[in-house]
This record gives structure tokens, sequence and C-alpha cells, in this order.
């Protein structure tokens, strides 16, 4: 009996927090919305430790935290989401820490590809960014999977940034021009 009228109030206090989710939305999208909305995924392992919480949690916490903030931009009716989640600099911290953090970019890219994902439904197209050349093929894999499984999704994109500087990528775009501008003159 006491199980039953706990599941009665669960039920109720989730229907209320969607009922009031709603008007909210409805409210706030009233006004101009941002077309582009950028995160940077820092902090996670500061939060972990002021929490005093086990190795790795505070990165699932970031986690859990970003979908969340998705389906509110998704929802809101924001076009274009970018993550910056894994910078070059990163791959400087223990080997241990890289592998875990990979394997959190393969959970999660896989978990956005599942049928009911957030991805499927608002219609979203996924793009890995970076130096993808610098990731371990297990998660490069996963990421040009789920670039090509979501390629023909239209309605809103998110952008995840992982190996990933505005200097490498400046100095990317310089190789490239210049790669370009040779083929053009030998030709």
């Amino acid at each position: 009996m006491e199980k039953a009228r706990g599941d009665s109030v669960s039920r109720l206090a989730w229907s209320m927090g969607k009922f009031l989710s709603k008007g909210i939305f409805s409210i706030l999208s009233v006004g101009s919305l941002p077309n582009h909305i950028a995160f940077i995924m820092d902090g996670n392992r500061r939060y972990e430790k002021m929490q005093n919480m086990a190795r790795g949690a505070g990165h699932k916490a970031g986690y859990v935290a970003l979908m969340k903030l998705l389906y509110y931009c998704y929802e809101l009716g924001v076009k274009y989401v970018t993550v910056y989640g894994f910078s070059i600099d990163n791959f400087k911290r223990p080997p241990e820490d890289v592998d875990y953090l990979m394997g959190l970019v393969i959970k999660m890219i896989e978990e956005l590809l599942k049928e009911g994902s957030i991805v499927s439904k608002y219609g979203i197209r996924l793009y890995i960014i970076g130096n993808l050349k610098l990731l371990s093929e297990p998660v490069r894999v996963a990421a040009e999977r789920a670039m090509a499984a979501t390629a023909n999704n239209t309605k809103a994109a998110l952008l995840i940034c992982v190996a990933y500087t505005s200097y490498d990528e400046i100095v990317h775009a310089l190789q490239e021009s210049c790669m370009a501008k040779r083929m053009k003159l030998k030709h």
C-alpha cells in the first residue's frame, strides 16, 4: 500500500514538473532566442573534489547536466549547440584520465544514437569536430558512425568539439589553404 502511494506521488510530481516546464518554455519562447549556444565543459574534476565524489563522478554529473541543458535548448528552439568537450591540452593528463574521458565520449555518442534519444526526438545532426586523427580508433570510429547516422537530420545541430583548440584549427586551416594554393599553381 505504501509503495503504491509513493508511486502515485512520484507520477503526480513528474506530471506537475512536466506541466510547469511546458508553461515556462511557452513563456520563454515568446521572446527572442539565440540561434547558437555554446557550452564549455570545464570544472568537472573541481566539482568532484568539492563534493567529495568518487573519481570520475564529476564528469558523469557534468554529462547529466549537459543532457538537461541540451533538452532545454532544443525544446526552446535553439538550432545550433556547440559543446567544447575535450581540448587537445587535455591529452597531457594522466593516461588513465584520458582513457576514462574517451570512454565517456564513446558512451555519450552511443546514447545519442539510441532510438528515442534527444537526437532522434529533435532531428539533430551530430558534428564531431577537431583533430580527429589524435583520437584512438574506437573513439574516431564512433564519431564517424554518429556523423554518418545523423547526416540526414536537418532540424538542429549539435557540434561536439573533441581534440580541439582554436590554435590547432587556425594552423589546420592555413595548411589546407596553402595546399590548395600549391595545387592551383601546379595546374
